[in-house]
């Protein structure tokens, strides 16, 4: 079924006999112009009925049983789809199929300005009225998904795999049954070690995508050469190397969720490409100019202020008001340490350790109380996990790394250097340098890589990358 129908329009006149019908007509009711213009038996064909169309009641001015059907005297300003008659209500001959059909008509005066005639326009809305069909059974679908799961939800202590009896626990599983009863995309905000992906997958293993893939991607991770070949793929022969085609990012998460996790870290460039994509313009294998559409959800994350990076120019303002329909904040652990306990013992039970929170010494769980966690759910497991081995509480500090020192007397702008690295090649010494100075910036910043990086000037990305070309992280 065609998604856009050419407009048909045929003209009566006073005496209800065709007098125009055009091509688009003809390809509407498949009933050709010689057998319906001007024959006294039009209406056997077209119209098997006897009933008075819209037409016939605008040249008889029977405008009350014109505004019993229509609801307006100005079919002008009728709406669409809940003005449009059903094609096997009104046509039996409509090439026996149900279709829904939008009439229009106008009348045709005289110089006197009497009514000889009509002039009608009909459209096939068919597509449109089953997609607002298909909607409202889908959100009607949704909306009672959500009551039952709110319902039988109350005060959850573990939610799909998310940890958690304190009030803004419960408050961020209300939402995640919200975003699951819906089809727009989320943010997912919160600091790094929260959960966030756990609160996407939540999101997808609770929605009626469940069944199809849920696709994470660390927006961070991927340098910006390869950002579009990993979203859009690529076809055999685009360079080098590509000796056979591939899929990308989009065309795995057909029919399901796609996770942008950093979105924030996204090229501009990128940000128009994968807007048009989500906005249902498709997207084009690289070296390819066949046009793809995939059916995805998009659940982004990020521990950025995504606001702020549109303000900073970062982030395109249209990409962030597309992404941005379903918020959902996620508590740093240092706010909801109710939950330490429950987050201990299931941590516990996963390392298959004897231990439980309970029986821990009283000063080991004093600790864990006043402890501010920087790194939040994620540093408790790596705590615990040192406590399981060593049996005590270690929290680890990074270690001090003196940066690189500058002469007080070299002169702003230049870098001076030891007789050790001139012995270096350039590209060495230039390496040693600024791994040297990457490690100062994130010492002096605790290793908050967005602070570090605003403080060299870079995009935390391009840190992200130095970082593992140093060793100073490892691949992921």
């Amino acid at each position: 079924m065609l998604k856009y129908t050419p407009i048909a329009q045929f003209a009566i006149g006073i005496d209800h006999k065709v007098k125009i019908w055009n091509r688009a007509c003809e390809i509407l009711t498949g009933i050709p112009a010689e057998k319906i213009v001007g024959t006294d038996d039009q209406w056997k064909v077209f119209y098997p009925k006897k009933r008075p169309i819209l037409a016939d009641l605008v040249v008889d001015q029977d405008y009350e049983t014109f505004l019993e059907k229509y609801g307006t005297k100005n079919p002008a300003q009728s709406d669409v789809v809940p003005n449009a008659w059903e094609a096997t209500d009104f046509f039996e001959n409509f090439n026996g199929k149900s279709r829904y059909i939008y009439f229009l008509a106008a009348p045709v005066f005289d110089d006197e300005g009497n009514i000889t005639g009509a002039v009608t326009t009909l459209q096939d809305v068919t597509f449109r009225k089953n997609r607002e069909d298909a909607m409202r059974r889908e959100s009607e679908q949704l909306q009672q998904k959500y009551s039952m799961l709110r319902s039988s939800m109350g005060e959850r202590f573990k939610f799909c795999n998310i940890i958690g009896k304190s009030q803004k626990m419960q408050d961020v599983y209300d939402v995640i049954v919200r975003a699951a009863a819906s089809s727009d995309s989320v943010v997912i905000h919160g600091e790094s070690g929260v959960g966030k992906e756990l609160v996407a997958k939540a999101i997808h293993d609770t929605s009626q995508r469940k069944k199809a893939p849920f696709i994470p991607v660390n927006c961070g991770a991927i340098s910006e050469s390869l950002l579009e070949n990993e979203f859009f793929g690529h076809v055999k022969g685009a360079f080098t190397g590509a000796y056979s085609d591939k899929k990308g990012f989009l065309s795995h998460a057909n029919g399901g969720t796609l996770f942008l996790d950093e979105a924030g870290e996204l090229s501009l460039n990128m940000q128009v490409k994968l807007l048009r994509a989500i906005e249902g313009g498709g997207y084009s294998p690289v070296g390819s100019t066949e046009v793809l559409h995939s059916d995805f959800r998009i659940v982004a994350a990020s521990n950025q202020n995504l606001w702020e990076e549109v303000q900073k120019g970062r982030l395109r303002s249209d990409f962030f008001y597309r992404l941005y329909v379903i918020p959902v904040d996620i508590p740093p652990l240092r706010e909801r340490k109710e939950d330490l306990a429950l987050l201990a013992d299931y941590f516990f039970s996963q390392m298959e350790s004897p231990h439980h929170f309970d029986t821990l010494p009283g000063k080991d769980i004093k600790a864990l109380y006043n402890y501010h966690w920087p790194g939040n759910v994620r540093e408790l497991q790596n705590v615990l996990r040192r406590y399981v081995t060593f049996n005590s509480l270690d929290f680890m500090t990074l270690p001090d790394i003196d940066p690189p020192v500058i002469p007080p007397q070299a002169t702003p702008g230049v870098i001076t250097v030891s007789d050790s690295d001139v012995e270096l090649p350039l590209t060495d010494a230039a390496a040693r340098f600024e791994k040297q100075l990457i490690i100062s910036a994130l010492n002096q910043c605790r290793w908050h890589r967005e602070n570090a990086a605003e403080k060299l000037g870079i995009s935390r990305r391009t840190l992200y990358r130095k970082m593992m070309s140093h060793g100073l992280i490892s691949a992921l």
